[in-house]
């Protein structure tokens, strides 16, 4: 189990993050939620330890650390001067691109499961394109790949479908849930595209003003959510009806 205790990260006097304690089940896939701006990014980085936190701490299942953690970051980040292929490689040569250098048992290792990816996020025949080549759903295709080619225990997605057309953003939620489901990574995604999110996921987690609001299902948030929640919620996704009340019946 993949488990947050305490987190709290500030920039100069703004408190970023304030006391973000949660656990997330093996194989699951999870939904972040919140404002822009609200500290969703920065949790992720902190697992990722890309980022350190200033007070608590990750903890990971047994046998895996932040080596196993899978990160899509926001930006995308890829690297510019590297080719399509040299960005999904990157993460399995420990930044020793270009692979030629490599040798010839481990280029064939490397090869393998970047040309399997590749093929899973349809990018073939763009493998020895530039980034810049690129449209921006392609691009966002590469980052997911480079988060997956080394099938990470824990994958973090940052906002895989920002920017994307409607079609695009179907596209990548849909190969994100197909990839989840061929090997059952512990999965964690930020969207701020609902629609698209939430019918996905088993559980949400609600981040507003540094600290988790909500932790529930979908039918929880309708029906026990903080009403700013709900109200957060209901501009991008109709909600389902909440659970009628029913009274218990009166023992004469």
């Amino acid at each position: 189990m993949l488990k947050a205790t305490s987190i709290s990260r500030s920039f100069g006097e703004k408190e970023i993050l304030s006391d973000v304690s949660f656990s997330l089940k093996p194989a699951s896939i999870n939904g972040l939620i919140g404002p822009s701006g609200g500290g969703k990014s920065i949790l992720f980085k902190i697992i990722a330890n890309t980022c350190r936190a200033d007070r608590g701490w990750v903890t990971f299942p047994q046998g895996a650390s932040h080596r196993d953690v899978g990160l899509m970051f926001q930006e995308g980040a890829l690297f510019d001067s590297l080719s399509v292929y040299d960005n999904i490689a990157f993460p399995l040569v420990g930044g020793k691109v270009p692979t030629t250098g490599l040798p010839r048992e481990v280029r064939q290792e490397v090869c393998d499961k970047v040309s399997y990816i590749l093929a899973r996020v349809g990018l073939t025949r763009a493998a020895y394109k530039m980034p810049g080549q690129l449209s921006g759903g392609m691009r966002r295709r590469v980052s997911l790949a480079r988060a997956l080619v080394a099938r990470p225990k824990i994958l973090l997605l940052d906002d895989p479908t920002s920017g994307l057309d409607p079609v695009a953003s179907s596209v990548i939620m849909d190969l994100i849930v197909e990839l989840h489901n061929e090997y059952k990574p512990t999965t964690f995604l930020v969207s701020h595209d609902l629609r698209r999110l939430l019918p996905v996921i088993e559980r949400i987690l609600g981040l507003f003003d540094g600290t988790i609001a909500f932790d529930g299902t979908l039918p929880e948030l309708a029906n026990s959510a903080p009403a700013f929640v709900r109200s957060f919620v209901s501009c991008r996704f109709e909600l389902p009806a909440p659970s009628p009340v029913i009274d218990a019946p009166v023992v004469q």
